[in-house]
């Protein structure tokens, strides 16, 4: 499965200082599966895009936080296959999201610049959103946190 990661180092720190006094980590968790799955969705709908030539690798995008499913991306083609199980050691202490695209050639798409059938599609797909709309997924998580999960 192919993923990307963004630094939150920051964040993180200062955010669990707050989570640990004042906000509900149930809403927190909640917060993180919004953000990431608006980035699966924006992988999608933001240039570069999935490429898409028979939606098989469009189709296997799946979001998890703290291994449980959130959700997974439209199977257009009927031939995607999102990953419905993810098991990795967590840190009780952090909220972990990953958004991943199950394909046995989902990594070397994202890494490796090539020609792409589907104008405005190409690598970097998930990285791309990941570092450019970093904000805006921060504030996703903040206005559910501040809504009280009803954002």
């Amino acid at each position: 499965m192919a993923k990307s990661h963004m630094d939150t180092s920051d964040f993180d720190k200062k955010f669990g200082e707050i989570c640990g006094k004042r906000i509900p980590r149930v809403l927190a968790v909640e917060g993180v599966g919004k953000a990431a799955m608006q980035c699966l969705n924006d992988c999608t709908m933001i240039v570069p895009t999935v490429p898409l030539d028979e939606g098989t690798l469009r189709g296997s995008g799946s979001v998890f936080v703290n291994n449980t499913i959130i959700g997974t991306s439209l199977d257009l083609s009927g031939k995607g296959t999102p990953t419905r199980d993810h098991n990795e050691p967590l840190n009780p202490a952090e909220i972990t999201g990953v958004i991943g695209f199950n394909t046995v050639y989902a990594a070397r798409v994202h890494e490796v610049p090539m020609n792409f059938k589907e104008p405005g599609s190409g690598n970097k797909y998930l990285e791309s959103k990941l570092t450019q709309l970093h904000s805006q997924y921060m504030a996703i998580i903040a206005m559910v946190i501040k809504n009280g999960g009803n954002a």
